[in-house]
């Protein structure tokens, strides 16, 4: 009988009755009006129902019940009415003040049942919300655990100037970046990825932690950029081939001292190279189906040398992809006039151009879909 429960009602010798009669079955305490319950339920632990006569001098049992459920909204309410307040009975349980209500007089036996209705559904309710309070601290466990895998902040590289950022529409997601720094390359290169998992939340998180992981481990072996996305692809497939999903991936190595940018784009969005001084846009292809597809898969390796000035943009679709309240798609025009607008800036100021163009042009709609963006600048 850890549960209790508080009857209101104003006559003592019914309350006197009531206590004496079902303390054997229940945790019983009293209050003599809907005041005094307010008082007795905001000082003291939660009840698990609170019982309470409509008519009432000062404040009705609608009242009192309707303010138990804002300042104790899983408190499970019961209201004890006469046969002439039948009609305001119906609404309160309609407008969803009260769980039951049972015409007086009131036998104990029925009472004892009632409240004992009551109990199992306070029960369930607790459980519930107490299952989705572990819920949500796990996802706040896991959005912890993933942002640590974004960078914190890019590499300094000599000759390049480097910025990227993800937001994800729920508390985890599918879509990361990653600047890759190799021992083994001696400070001559660095690695840029851009993943985009099918779907998004938690099990898209976990595959994106492992494709993550799994690439960090590859680029150290043999093989140029289109062997080492194709090991990490067999990997994938045959861990979640026969699931469904996939993800797509537009891996790069940047030769710093040769201005060579080496690409793999795994079924991915194609980047963007702009080049301001002949105010000219190139999309950067190749052939690559998603990871977890195919286990035999074949990836093509694409090369282009760059100038300074040069910007590259490697994004996923949810920019595009991104509607406004008339259903319009954001578009790649819209992101190509923001490239030529900000090409002269930091990479961190068009990073910052595009998503505030981006929640302008949604608003005020939510947010669908991750949005993952990294920009890269060559200076020298």
């Amino acid at each position: 009988m850890d549960e209790k429960i508080l009857l209101v009602d104003d006559d003592v010798m019914i309350l006197s009755g009531l206590k004496r009669q079902l303390r054997n079955h229940f945790n019983i305490e009293t209050a003599l009006s809907g005041k005094e319950a307010l008082k007795i339920i905001k000082s003291s632990s939660p009840y698990a129902v609170v019982v309470s006569d409509f008519m009432m001098p000062g404040m009705n049992g609608v009242e009192l019940l309707s303010m138990v459920r804002d300042t104790s909204p899983e408190t499970i309410r019961m209201m004890l009415t006469g046969s002439s307040d039948m009609k305001t009975a119906m609404k309160a349980v309609n407008d969803g003040n009260i769980f039951q209500f049972h015409l007086k007089p009131c036998s104990v036996d029925i009472l004892r049942q009632a409240i004992k209705t009551c109990l199992e559904k306070y029960r369930k309710t607790t459980r519930s919300h107490l299952q989705v309070n572990k819920i949500k601290e796990s996802l706040a466990d896991a959005e912890d655990v993933q942002q640590a895998l974004i960078p914190a902040a890019p590499p300094v590289v000599e000759g390049l100037d480097l910025a990227g950022k993800t937001i994800w529409c729920d508390e985890t997601g599918g879509e990361y970046y990653d600047f890759i720094e190799c021992e083994e390359w001696s400070q001559g290169k660095i690695g840029i990825a851009v993943g985009d998992v099918s779907g998004h939340g938690i099990s898209s998180a976990l595959l994106m932690t492992s494709v993550r992981s799994s690439l960090r481990e590859h680029i150290r072996g043999e093989g140029g950029p289109a062997c080492i996305i194709a090991d990490v692809n067999k990997g994938v497939f045959r861990d979640i081939g026969d699931l469904g999903f996939f993800m797509t991936l537009f891996y790069a190595e940047f030769d710093i001292k040769e201005k060579r940018f080496d690409w793999v784009r795994a079924g991915h969005e194609p980047a963007i190279l702009y080049d301001s001084d002949r105010d000219l846009f190139e999309d950067l292809r190749g052939e690559g189906l998603p990871l977890g597809v195919s286990e035999d898969a074949v990836y093509t390796h694409s090369v282009k040398h760059l100038s300074p000035g040069q910007v590259i943009l490697v994004g996923t679709d949810g920019i595009k992809e991104t509607c406004n309240a008339k259903g319009e798609m954001f578009g790649k025009n819209r992101l190509k006039k923001i490239i030529r607008g900000h090409a002269q800036k930091t990479a961190k100021d068009v990073i910052a151009a595009v998503f505030d163009a981006l929640e302008h042009f949604r608003f005020p709609l939510k947010r669908q879909d991750d949005i993952t963006l990294v920009v890269i600048k060559v200076l020298h």
